[in-house]
């Protein structure tokens, strides 16, 4: 028997000799969602014919090793003559790559301002309603940060459980069908402690002050931004993390860990 949750899609696979004659309800084991399954009316429906159970496993076991469906990366339109550029200059040798990390590293721990590396850019997930998605990407790709755009909910879990995210934005109208809010803002909850202080969550609402700590504190988040200054984001989002990780600096200097 295949049941597909109503809320993320997901085929579940049950064995028939096992399930119950009677209404019964099993938890998604991808959104933990509850799908019911209602009692069969007639013997032909549990019945089918060899063929038919045979393409319905090929199908389910095809679906369960596929890979998650992911926020992907997003890419300006000037990005790949930017590239193209970089590549054709006459670029530095290994050994001057790893000196040049080598001072990056230490001017970081002594004080020194620099831009960060294009190896080393921050990691940023974008789960925005189109009307903010496209200006809150190019602006954050602007500050050298590595953007991806979720559509949906789906999208949005799936990268957040494939890698780890240095920042994540979520808008107060994000996919609302999906309850995408609730769920994104559920999956950073079960972060564990060590790996909550290394994501720092922006949430974009209406009915608030940029930058407002009291707010941000209500909505259990590290930083707030009201849909007008939308544009002001990465600004407000570098000062927010250089206030963040001054606060975390003695500790992060215990458990030798880098800054976000």
């Amino acid at each position: 028997m295949v049941l597909i949750c109503p809320h993320c899609n997901a085929r579940l696979q049950l064995d028939d000799a096992k399930t119950p004659s009677r209404p019964f309800s099993v938890r998604c084991p991808k959104c933990q969602a509850s799908v019911n399954h209602p009692p069969t009316s007639t013997p032909e429906t549990t019945t089918t014919a060899p063929t038919t159970a045979a393409k319905a496993t090929i199908e389910v076991t095809a679906t369960h090793f596929e890979r998650p469906l992911t926020a992907p990366a997003f890419k300006p339109a000037g990005e790949i003559r930017s590239v193209s550029a970089e590549e054709s200059a006459p670029g530095l040798s290994e050994i001057a790559k790893l000196l040049a990390a080598a001072l990056q590293h230490s001017d970081r721990h002594a004080g020194v301002s620099r831009k960060r590396p294009a190896w080393d850019r921050r990691k940023a997930l974008v789960c925005a309603s189109p009307a903010y998605r496209e200006t809150i990407a190019e602006s954050l790709v602007a500050h050298d940060y590595e953007v991806f755009i979720a559509d949906n909910t789906a999208q949005g879990l799936g990268r957040m459980r494939e890698e780890r995210m240095d920042v994540v934005v979520l808008d107060a109208n994000f996919d609302p069908v999906e309850q995408g809010v609730a769920f994104i803002t559920r999956e950073v909850r079960l972060l564990r402690p060590s790996e909550r202080r290394r994501l720092f969550f922006v949430y974009v609402t209406s009915g608030v002050r940029t930058m407002d700590l009291h707010a941000a504190f209500l909505h259990n988040v590290n930083l707030v931004i009201n849909p007008s200054d939308v544009e002001q984001l990465p600004e407000a989002l570098d000062v927010s993390i250089r206030h963040y990780n001054d606060l975390y600096r003695p500790f992060n200097r215990a458990l030798d860990v880098a800054p976000i």
